[in-house]
């Protein structure tokens, strides 16, 4: 059984500290039955594109402090993915989308302040017809840049889910 990785050890219903893991993905309360389920949290992800370039975001927050991302983010509740990845690229980059296609999803986690999240990363293409003036949200992005895909290196991507994502879409083009 996969172990959940968190530190929760009192029940947030009874307040006990009788947590026990129940299957991959859950805990269970001994003292009152409370269940707590640890569910996949969803991203999206764009491999945005003006002409050869791919655009490249610089994390500017843990996890992954400084290392290269695809620009991207959560699904917000009661948000669809294709809504999800407009609001991150407004949010991120004041960057309006014309259109996407989505391509593929992967598998991944994030550690966020000790808790490993289990993602599943959707990934979409995004053409872009003319060079946007980018304005990045710094809280975020420290920096951003436009590479070739042939010109970067998979090792300085935060994610694992990425550099595969990077792989398949180079396999598409090239």
């Amino acid at each position: 059984m996969i172990q959940l990785n968190n530190n929760l050890r009192f029940c947030p219903q009874c307040g006990a500290q009788c947590f026990s893991q129940r299957c991959a993905k859950s805990l269970v309360c001994s003292e009152c039955g409370f269940t707590y389920f640890h569910n996949v949290a969803a991203t999206v992800t764009g491999f945005i594109f003006y002409q050869d370039k791919l655009l490249l975001v610089k994390r500017g927050q843990q996890p992954c402090l400084g290392m290269l991302d695809l620009p991207g983010g959560f699904v917000d509740p009661a948000e669809s993915n294709e809504e999800a990845l407009a609001r991150e690229l407004m949010e991120e980059l004041q960057l309006p989308l014309e259109s996407m296609a989505y391509l593929f999803s992967y598998s991944n986690t994030y550690t966020y302040k000790e808790v490993t999240y289990p993602t599943l990363d959707s990934f979409f293409m995004i053409n872009l017809n003319a060079l946007p003036e980018l304005i990045i949200q710094e809280s975020e992005i420290s920096d951003f840049c436009w590479l070739k895909p042939t010109d970067i290196d998979p090792e300085r991507l935060a994610f694992d889910s990425h550099k595969k994502a990077l792989k398949a879409v180079m396999a598409r083009l090239f």
